[in-house]
């Protein structure tokens, strides 16, 4: 499969709606006593956000009910330094990266929690 055509449409849509961020992430260095300091480094990124509307399942005693919900997700080229626990802020939201996809090595996709 020839993805030089899915790549650049990535990137199109990436740039329609560009969103810079600066990831920060936790990591975990052996300080050389059998224990381990934690610095956080910072990643610069551009990927773009979008909302997508979904449903979750609620099992209550009276039975499984259907609510509708919106999760918002992160679309990024696949060379994007990002993984799973990774945290950063846009219009004075925290995020933190709570499931991440890589797609046939085109982008990644990820969802989204708000933790602040």
């Amino acid at each position: 499969m020839n993805t030089k055509y899915y790549k650049k449409y990535i990137e199109k849509l990436i740039n329609i709606n560009p969103v810079e961020i600066i990831i920060k992430r936790k990591v975990n260095t052996p300080d050389g006593y059998k224990g381990t300091t934690s610095t956080t480094k910072k990643i610069n990124a551009t990927v773009t956000l979008y909302d997508k509307k979904g449903s979750r399942q609620i099992a209550t005693d009276e039975g499984i009910s259907y609510t509708g919900v919106i999760v918002t997700k992160l679309l990024a080229l696949n060379d994007t330094d990002i993984i799973e626990g990774d945290t950063f802020k846009v219009d004075n939201k925290t995020y933190k990266v709570s499931f991440i996809k890589s797609y046939m090595g085109i982008c990644k996709q990820a969802e989204l929690e708000v933790i602040a």
